[in-house]
């Protein structure tokens, strides 16, 4: 709780930040419409979490450092929905001729509402799932509350990966279950898997050569602005040198959420410019996965999170290998 406001701050500023740079440039390099510049600048402020977890994973890196990372990345998405949200209704506004403050307004009170269904289900899973339920009802349990939200959801035009999200955090929040979030994570690969597919069948190769210099420039500035806007929220909140100087680095990846909603932003856009919108986040998307997990790996060594992975070298006495280990990793002996 006492570094909550500090990780808002820091949140608000990364994440808001790339969204203007890139929404800015967009519109004063390409001339391109305000509604395709407002839905990329929307989408490009989330961060693909998934990427800086298994960074994390294998090198087993903990500490203050980390905890503030994954606060941040956690809550990028949140903006990110909301932001889209907001962007949405300007856009169908402004469609209809004129703009009114409520048209704006509505949406976000209907994100407040997906919040409080999420909260509400976290709350009757965490009642429902009690330690005498087997693997398989707790596992049943738990994907017919997701489809549940989803589908409500879906029925009133909110947003499911919100509602989701704060499901998650207010279940584990209530019960600390981390059981059922291993159950649930062995669960996802089929379902990821499925959803990149249908992503890369989307992708249209010829649309490259249009939308090669808008992506790359979309690609750029984005980083920019992601560690533009970390170094300057770090300076605001006073927070260390080590993360204003290297945690941007670990923003980079982008992929599942700005996926989805480049998918629903091209259903705003005409034919042809909603083709350009998801040409460019699905093959930025690749560049920021490529790039992503060794850019969180740099960022990890530079703040001494982790320490860089030495070369085997053999102990004169005995002739056995010593090998320099992660912090947190337990040793293993050599064979012999």
């Amino acid at each position: 709780m006492k570094t909550g406001w500090k990780v808002v701050t820091v949140t608000l500023w990364e994440s808001l930040l790339a969204g203007l740079l890139v929404t800015v440039s967009m519109r004063l390099i390409f001339h391109l419409s305000w509604d395709f510049c407002l839905i990329l600048g929307a989408i490009a402020t989330a961060t693909a979490p998934a990427s800086t977890m298994m960074t994390i994973r294998q090198y087993h890196a903990k500490g203050d450092y980390v905890n503030v990372l994954l606060q941040v990345v956690a809550l990028d998405d949140v903006v990110c929905l909301l932001t889209f949200s907001v962007v949405v209704a300007v856009i169908n506004a402004g469609s209809s001729g004129h703009i009114r403050i409520m048209d704006v307004l509505l949406p976000v009170v209907y994100n407040v509402a997906a919040l409080g269904i999420g909260f509400l289900c976290g709350y009757l899973l965490s009642r429902l799932l009690t330690p005498a339920r087997s693997k398989d009802n707790r596992l049943i349990l738990a994907i017919a509350m997701l489809t549940g939200i989803s589908g409500l959801c879906s029925a009133f035009g909110l947003s499911p990966l919100l509602s989701c999200m704060v499901f998650g955090a207010s279940y584990i929040n209530l019960t600390e279950d981390k059981k059922l979030f291993r159950q649930v994570d062995r669960f996802t690969p089929p379902v990821l898997s499925m959803f990149f597919i249908v992503s890369g069948m989307s992708l249209d190769l010829t649309a490259l050569k249009t939308a090669g210099v808008i992506g790359i420039t979309y690609f750029l500035i984005r980083i920019i602005g992601k560690y533009g806007g970390m170094y300057l929220g770090c300076v605001l909140t006073k927070m260390p040198a080590s993360h204003r100087n290297y945690m941007g680095l670990a923003l980079i990846p982008q992929a599942g959420v700005a996926i989805g909603l480049a998918f629903l932003g091209q259903r705003l856009l005409p034919a042809e410019i909603g083709n350009l919108l998801l040409t460019i986040i699905l093959s930025s998307s690749v560049l920021y996965e490529l790039v992503g997990p060794a850019s969180a790996k740099l960022s990890f060594f530079l703040s001494g999170t982790i320490k860089r992975e030495t070369k085997p070298e053999a102990d004169r006495n005995t002739g056995k290998e010593k090998v320099k280990k992660y912090p947190g990793k337990k040793p293993v002996k050599n064979a012999e």
